[in-house]
């Protein structure tokens, strides 16, 4: 699990939610935030263990909105792959 990596919460009150890594803190915890309700200002400490990486982001230098672009559009792709 690296900095700019799009995971999925598996465990806490925001299990199923999409996040982006924003730093890597230590060997078991890493920073998330999605842009809307964690924004990049207020990040969530979590345990590497209660989420689950699933593909790189792509982005460099995140901001808000660029982080909640991202997340919805791993969301519709998900989505699309679900229907097929």
């Amino acid at each position: 699990m690296e900095t700019g990596d799009i995971v999925i919460s598996r465990a806490g009150h925001d299990t199923g939610k999409s996040f982006v890594v924003i730093a890597v803190v230590s060997d078991g915890f890493v920073l998330i935030a999605d842009g809307k309700s964690r924004p990049i200002e207020n990040p969530k400490l979590k345990r590497k263990r209660h989420l689950r990486a699933v593909e790189p982001s792509g982005l460099k230098n995140p901001t808000n909105a660029a982080l909640k672009k991202r997340i919805k559009q791993f969301i519709s792709d998900r989505r699309l792959y679900a229907e097929k």
